[in-house]
């Protein structure tokens, strides 16, 4: 990717993903059991981290050498640098993959790469992209739940639309997270799915639709229109303030 994000940028998606990771593996993990976890743009690793607290044993991340190492929320030994748009080796499998809110980042000649490298090294796929209007630094490529779905179904994997229900409600998930984010398996990761899972399962016939609310709509036709780089412009100044407000803001006492 030729667009570099800096500590500003993740300041502000750690502040959400946070609790949004939290939320996610309490209610994947008793239903997924996942022991390794590999996850394509990880930015500093804080889903990852989430992952390792609630029970998984081995973590990858990978993502741009922007990425300081020194702010990394998981060892450094579990975090891989690479270029997304090229496809990601990897020495293992994994139980689960996942890549949230990233998709929209890559060039659309790299989304089938994206696809490839989570299908190639899971049979279980977490995945959430920005819609479109959704709006968002660098934002390239926003499409709808239906077009990765399709990605996805070509490599043979069938959607789950297990978690949008559970959370879509849930304000202490960031709306990008619970309105998007889709399980995708296989065949091989078929077997073993509990049925909280399975009673979920889109039929091959049938497109995902975009979710949200009202709210969450309405913001999506407004900027749909809007040219990206304007949308880019209005994302960073939104990060700034909110990444100086994060830095300025006194540590909360635990306990």
């Amino acid at each position: 990717m030729s667009h570099i994000y800096d500590d500003r940028f993740f300041d502000y998606i750690d502040a959400s993903a946070r609790a949004s990771a939290r939320r996610f593996t309490a209610l994947l993990f008793p239903l997924l059991r996942p022991e390794s976890v590999l996850d394509l743009g990880c930015g500093r690793g804080v889903w990852l981290d989430e992952w390792r607290r609630a029970g998984a044993r081995d973590i990858l991340g990978v993502d741009g050498g922007y990425v300081d190492p020194d702010l990394l929320e998981i060892p450094r030994d579990c975090f891989r640098p690479a270029d997304l748009t090229t496809p990601v080796p990897t020495d293992r499998r994994f139980a689960l993959a996942q890549s949230l809110e990233v998709g929209e980042h890559l060039p659309p000649s790299a989304a089938e790469t994206l696809v490839h490298s989570l299908t190639a090294a899971a049979d279980r796929v977490l995945f959430s992209a920005a819609v479109v209007g959704q709006g968002g630094e660098c934002h390239i490529n926003e499409q709808p739940l239906s077009y990765w779905q399709a990605l996805f179904a070509a490599r043979g994997y069938r959607a789950y639309d297990a978690i949008r229900p559970a959370l879509q409600a849930d304000r202490t998930v960031a709306p990008w997270y619970r309105y998007n984010a889709t399980l995708y398996v296989n065949d091989a990761g078929h077997a073993g799915l509990p049925d909280q899972i399975l009673r979920h399962e889109v039929p091959t016939n049938r497109t995902l639709a975009n979710g949200g609310d009202v709210a969450w709509r309405l913001r999506c036709a407004v900027l749909a229109p809007l040219p990206e780089p304007l949308v880019t412009g209005l994302a960073q100044l939104h990060a700034t303030l909110r990444s100086r407000h994060i830095r300025l803001s006194p540590p909360r006492i635990q306990g």
